[in-house]
């Protein structure tokens, strides 16, 4: 832990190390810059900060949205480095008239009839075709990405190509949102699109899926048990970049075969009762902090699955003092950017 720790305290200071520079001189410069195309050694420099944040992080200028320009740093969908510009996000200073900032690329549809350049050959994205393979129960898409010029070129860039093309359509965070796959083609696959049509469908998707509603399931254990999982649908972690801390309460619970009913692993009425008042209890303690996202019963035991900030020190002790209180509570805590840890419940 104390490893992390120093790692954090290291990101955090270089973090706050880009923002003094950015004030003081950084953004006069990349202003001139811009403006005149004459950048100098300033892409070195630039590069260098962002590489004190994380040597993976990535950062790019384009057109803003409400302020002229944009300066992002980007993760390139790693939900580890999503965490970290995030942080370098919400430390900036606020928006000008020259300059806004982004943690993610953010669509740039303009971008589908342009030339992508810097791989083994120009690619003219206006060609560009897209196959959306659609999976309702997930809610999410498997995209096939194909242009002619992938003929002649190597797998990684024609990954590179395709990837950038999306992240430009629909914002790298709406690919973590609704995209599971990424595949490219040589040939053009059946069902294709014009690639400039395809923010039309995420945007209708994203009108479906705006407000993640709980939903239940049942299984049964090779015992026989019972096993009742409840979780948010969609479950999205891109939602919240900052809950990377998994933290999972189990409490165990007296089971229905105590009262002279079949035992199927599940609580009777009264320990259901009490469980539910540990839940309202725990949410109270923990309050805005953090979120639950599913929960597992099955066998005598509840699994809660929360997410909160690693860097709010706080909200672990929440969940540590809770479960030092109640003999049935047990915690534990694991660090999960990406939230890999109930994907299972997708």
């Amino acid at each position: 832990m104390e490893s992390v720790r120093r790692s954090s305290r290291t990101e955090t200071e270089a973090v706050g190390a880009f923002w003094r520079w950015w004030s003081v001189a950084g953004a006069g410069l990349i202003t001139a810059a811009v403006m005149s195309g004459v950048y100098g050694d300033l892409p070195e420099i630039i590069g260098a900060m962002v590489m004190a944040i994380h040597p993976e992080l990535n950062w790019e200028t384009g057109p803003g949205t409400r302020s002229r320009h944009r300066l992002c740093v980007t993760g390139g969908g790693d939900p580890r480095l999503r965490v970290l510009a995030e942080r370098w996000r919400r430390a900036a200073p606020a928006s000008t008239e020259a300059w806004e900032f982004a943690a993610a690329r953010e669509p740039q549809p303009g971008m589908a009839t342009g030339t992508l350049e810097g791989l083994a050959e120009p690619v003219d994205l206006g060609r560009a075709r897209i196959t959306v393979d659609w999976d309702e129960r997930s809610a999410l898409a498997e995209l096939t990405v194909y242009h002619p010029a992938f003929t002649g070129m190597g797998t990684n860039d024609c990954r590179q190509a395709g990837r950038l093309l999306v992240d430009w359509l629909i914002g790298e965070d709406d690919v973590q949102r609704w995209v599971g796959a990424i595949n490219v083609a040589r040939t053009d696959p059946r069902d294709s699109q014009p690639a400039a049509v395809v923010p039309e469908f995420f945007h209708a998707v994203a009108a479906r899926n705006s407000d993640p509603r709980w939903t239940m399931r049942e299984a049964k254990t090779s015992s026989g048990h019972r096993v009742i999982v409840c979780a948010l649908r969609p479950l999205r972690w891109i939602d919240h970049p900052l809950l990377d801390l998994h933290t999972a309460v189990r409490i165990s619970y007296r089971r229905t075969g105590n009262d002279g009913l079949p035992d199927d692993g599940l609580p009777d009425g009264e320990a259901l009762l009490g469980l539910l008042h540990l839940e309202k209890n725990l949410d109270a303690v923990l309050g805005a902090r953090g979120t639950l996202v599913a929960s597992e019963t099955s066998n005598g035991l509840r699994v809660l699955h929360y997410y909160t900030d690693s860097e709010d020190q706080n909200g672990r002790d929440s969940f540590d003092r809770f479960a030092r209180d109640r003999q049935e509570v047990q915690v534990a805590h694991t660090g999960d950017p990406g939230w890999g840890r109930v994907q299972k419940f997708i």
